[in-house]
């Protein structure tokens, strides 16, 4: 009889293993290490990932990442462009680094960018810091001869 009700009283715990958070603490920390960098098919976008929540407990329920744009002039404009969802809470080895290519902007203009991390059940954190460029299209790379032809005078040029 004892042993049946040991069984019992702990079956009904309800898993918990932590006491609840509020939510303000459940969210991940801002990212505070957004980059911005002009390529050639767009402007490329690259951040680390957030390892705690708010109240500096780990964080390992990283869901996805809303990416936000707006126009320079205009820090209250920010809209939506992107969810990228995270896909290796499963696997031992996680991303460090996440990135996002916008391509669709134009040359000339001005834009500012910001990212805010969502928990698996939806907990969003403070929008990261926001990171400004001018879109431009880089300039092509500079040809330079291979190791073997510099500084060798061929019959030619004697």
């Amino acid at each position: 009889m004892l042993a049946a009700l040991a069984v019992a009283s702990l079956a009904s715990g309800c898993g918990r293993k932590a006491p609840p958070k509020p939510p303000e603490f459940a969210a991940p920390k801002a990212i505070g290490d957004l980059r911005a960098a002009n390529r050639g098919d767009g402007i490329l976008l690259s951040w680390g990932r957030p390892s705690e929540h708010a109240d500096d407990t780990p964080l390992n329920n990283l869901g996805h990442f809303v990416v936000e744009r707006a126009p320079a002039s205009s820090a209250a404009g920010f809209v939506q462009i992107a969810t990228l969802e995270v896909t290796d809470q499963e696997r031992f080895r996680k991303t460090r680094t996440f990135s996002y290519l916008d391509r669709q902007i134009e040359v000339g203009s001005d834009y500012l960018y910001r990212v805010i991390a969502f928990t698996a059940d939806g907990y969003g954190s403070q929008p990261s810091n926001a990171v400004r460029i001018t879109r431009q299209i880089p300039a092509p790379p500079t040809a330079t001869p291979p190791p073997h032809a510099r500084g060798k005078v061929t019959p030619a040029q004697r």
